[in-house]
C-alpha cells in the first residue's frame, strides 16, 4: 500500500503503524448471507454522486481582442424551433384592410388562398373563374337566334309570306263580298262602332281573318321549328300542314277566343290589357300542337302553364315581341316581312328552351 507524502498513520498501542480501522458506512445496507448472517458489503470506494442529465453545452463567450475582461457572458443557447411538418406552413399574415397584393404574388407567409384574385389591373382580363359571368335572358338570345336564321333563310320566308299574304286577302275578300262588303258589314251608321261589333257581318268576317291568320302562322311555326331542329327550310315546307284537322280545329278556337276579347277591346285601356293578357297566356298553343301533336284544348292548358311558369321570360320575350311588330308595321308594312319571321323563329327558340329541349345551331 502506498503511503501519502507527509501523512503520519495511525499507531496501535504498542507504538507500530498499522492501518486505520475501516469505518462502516451508515448509508450501506446490510446484505444478508446465504445462511441468514448479515454481512457488510464491500466497500463501494467514494460515493458516487448524482447523474447529471447531459444538457446543450453553452458555447464559451467569444472575447474580442481589447474587450474588457468584466464584460458580461453571452446569453445562454436556446435550441431552435422544430422544423414544421411537411407541408405545414403557418397561416398568412392579413394584409390592411383594403390592401391587395401584386398580381401573382403570393401573401407573406404562405401560399395565395384557393379562390382568391387580386382585382385586376386597367387593361387586364379577370382571371377565368374569379367573376361570375351574367348569363344573358333566353328572351334577349331568342331573338338573336331569329335574327341569325332570318339571315340565312331570309329569302325564303320572304317569298313565302308575300304568297300567303296574297291568299289570305283573296280569302278574306272572298267572305267581304259574300255579306256584301263594308255597306252591309257597318250598317247605314258606319261610325257607329258598338254596331260594327255586334253586326253577324262582321263577326264572319273577322272569324275568317283570324282563320287565316292561324293557319298561316302554323304553317311559319313548322318551318321555324325545323330551325331549331337543326333542318334546313324550303319553301314547299310552308304550306305542308300535319296533324291538319288539329290544327284546324286550334285555329278555329283560337279565333272566337279572340272574337270574344273583341267584344271588349273598344274599351280604352282596360279592353287593351284583357286582350293582351289573353293573348299572352295563349301565344304556343300553336308549338305544342304542331310540334307535340296536342289536342286543341290540352294546347291550350299546355301553354298557359309554361307561360305562367316563366312568367319574368315570357313577359319580357312578350313585349319585345309586341315592340318588334308595330315597329315593322310602322314602316310602311314592309317591316313585317322581316319581323314576323324573325318573332316566329324567336318564338321557337323560346318554346323548346323553355320546356329544356336542346336548340340546332341555325344551318
Amino acid at each position: 500500500m502506498s503511503e501519502t507524502p507527509g501523512a503520519q498513520p495511525p499507531r496501535d498501542p504498542d507504538g507500530d503503524a498499522t492501518t486505520p480501522p475501516e469505518v462502516p458506512d451508515a448509508s450501506a445496507p446490510e446484505v444478508p448471507s446465504a445462511d441468514g448472517s448479515a454481512e457488510a458489503p464491500a466497500d463501494p470506494g467514494p460515493a458516487a454522486e448524482p447523474p447529471v442529465e447531459p444538457g446543450p453545452a453553452a458555447p464559451e463567450p467569444v472575447i474580442e481582442p481589447g474587450a474588457p475582461a468584466s464584460a458580461p457572458p453571452a446569453p445562454p443557447y436556446q435550441p431552435p424551433a422544430p422544423d414544421p411538418q411537411p407541408g405545414a406552413y403557418p397561416p398568412p399574415a392579413a394584409p390592411p384592410s383594403g390592401a391587395y397584393p401584386p398580381p401573382g404574388a403570393a401573401p407573406s407567409g404562405g401560399a395565395a388562398p384557393s379562390g382568391a384574385y387580386p382585382p385586376p389591373q386597367p387593361g387586364q382580363a379577370p382571371p377565368p373563374g374569379g367573376y361570375a359571368a351574367v348569363e344573358p335572358s333566353p328572351a334577349t338570345v331568342a331573338f338573336s337566334y331569329g335574327w341569325n336564321a332570318f339571315t340565312r333563310n331570309g329569302g325564303v320566308f320572304i317569298a313565302a309570306t308575300l304568297i300567303w299574304l296574297v291568299i289570305a286577302a283573296v280569302v278574306v275578300g272572298i267572305v267581304w263580298a259574300i255579306f256584301g262588303g263594308a255597306s252591309a258589314i257597318a250598317g247605314d251608321d258606319a261610325g257607329s262602332v258598338v254596331r260594327l261589333g255586334f253586326s253577324f257581318a262582321f263577326i264572319a268576317v273577322s272569324t275568317a281573318g283570324w282563320l287565316v291568320t292561324y293557319l298561316v302562322e302554323a304553317a311559319f311555326v313548322r318551318a321555324s321549328l325545323q330551325i331549331t331542329y337543326g333542318r334546313r327550310v324550303a319553301l314547299g315546307d310552308f304550306f305542308k300542314f300535319e296533324n291538319a284537322g288539329n290544327v284546324i280545329v286550334t285555329a278555329l278556337l283560337l279565333a272566337l277566343i279572340n272574337l270574344v276579347v273583341s267584344f271588349v277591346s273598344w274599351i280604352p285601356v282596360l279592353g287593351w290589357a284583357i286582350s293582351l293578357a289573353v293573348n299572352f297566356v295563349v301565344f304556343l298553343t300553336l308549338w305544342f300542337v304542331v310540334d307535340k301533336n296536342l289536342a286543341p284544348v290540352d294546347a291550350i292548358k299546355a301553354s298557359f302553364e309554361l307561360t305562367t311558369k316563366n312568367l319574368g321570360v315570357t313577359v319580357l320575350f312578350y313585349v319585345l315581341a309586341v315592340v318588334a311588330l308595330v315597329i315593322g308595321a310602322v314602316l310602311c308594312g314592309l317591316g313585317l316581312l322581316v319581323a314576323v319571321p324573325v318573332v316566329l323563329v324567336a318564338t321557337s327558340y323560346l318554346y323548346r328552351r323553355l320546356l329544356g329541349e336542346p336548340v340546332a345551331p341555325v344551318q
